[in-house]
């Protein structure tokens, strides 16, 4: 069920709420082609400015929790990082990057730091909205474009890009194979390959998750990955998503996980054990 039907679901009777950790990560991919957004401490000095907490509120009501990266938290190879909002830092990092504010408060290095927001249109739009306005207050405006999916997907995958930010919900699996899809220069010019972000660094160490021979070698390898993501910043990530099921009280041991609604089906009763008393 969506957020906004949660409170309806819960005070239903028959039924009970179950929210659970899902496959999706919602973040800004850049454009690192873009001249502003090829400088790292820009991608940086954005992500630090978003205000995940409130966006998380009122976008989505709650149900999701604040990303600092491409891991979901429910993952046993997530870090425990938790994203900072560091308005102060965000605005060093533009200072030195050269992009400082005029007397309105705006900032320009020549010409005024500005940036489309691609977006697809559902709705009102409420988490770019707030991205905007988080952006303003750091002197960077950003201007919303909605599009419907398909142009959307294609100018995310044209070649050269044609976006400078993008935001999207990207969806994966437990093997985390969404990484790769968006990283890897193996699958470059591939579905999930929006920002064009690669590099030999990055390369080996996603190798070393595909050659890991014990649990300890894989763990080991996806946090170094996760580093090397946090350092260069192709993608601020935003929530990672929570689902959210409306089940009838007459069903018993329902579980849902990151493996999916029906992962645990066969262990389900109808013996009303759940039932409110």
């Amino acid at each position: 069920i969506a957020p906004t039907m949660a409170s309806l679901a819960a005070s239903d009777p028959t039924l009970r709420v179950v929210v659970y950790p899902i496959s999706l990560s919602v973040g800004i991919v850049f454009n690192v082609h873009h001249p502003a957004l090829a400088d790292r401490r820009v991608r940086e000095a954005i992500s630090l400015s978003i205000d995940r907490a409130r966006l998380i509120a009122a976008a989505v009501g709650g149900f999701a929790t604040p990303a600092a990266g491409p891991v979901p938290d429910a993952s046993p190879f997530a870090l425990d990082d938790v994203p900072v909002r560091d308005t102060a830092r965000a605005d060093s990092m533009l200072d030195a990057a050269g992009w400082r504010r005029d007397a309105s408060g705006a900032r320009g290095r020549g010409a005024p730091l500005s940036l489309e927001l691609l977006t697809v249109g559902s709705g009102e739009n409420v988490a770019e909205q707030l991205v905007q306005a988080d952006l303003a207050a750091r002197g960077i405006e950003v201007r919303i474009r909605q599009l419907e999916m398909g142009a959307f997907l294609a100018r995310a995958r044209a070649t050269p890009r044609r976006f400078d930010m993008l935001l999207t919900g990207v969806s994966g699996d437990v093997a985390l194979s969404q990484i790769p899809a968006m990283f890897d220069s193996r699958y470059r010019g591939g579905a999930l390959d929006y920002g064009d972000f690669h590099s030999p660094a990055l390369d080996a160490l996603l190798a070393r998750t595909r050659e890991a021979a014990s649990d300890t070698a894989l763990g080991s390898a996806w946090r170094d990955v996760q580093g090397e993501l946090a350092r260069e910043v192709p993608v601020a990530w935003l929530y990672h998503a929570r689902g959210i099921q409306g089940v009838s009280r007459r069903l018993g041991g329902v579980r849902m996980d990151l493996r999916g609604e029906l992962a645990t089906v066969a262990a389900w009763t109808t013996d009303g054990a759940g039932k409110r008393r």
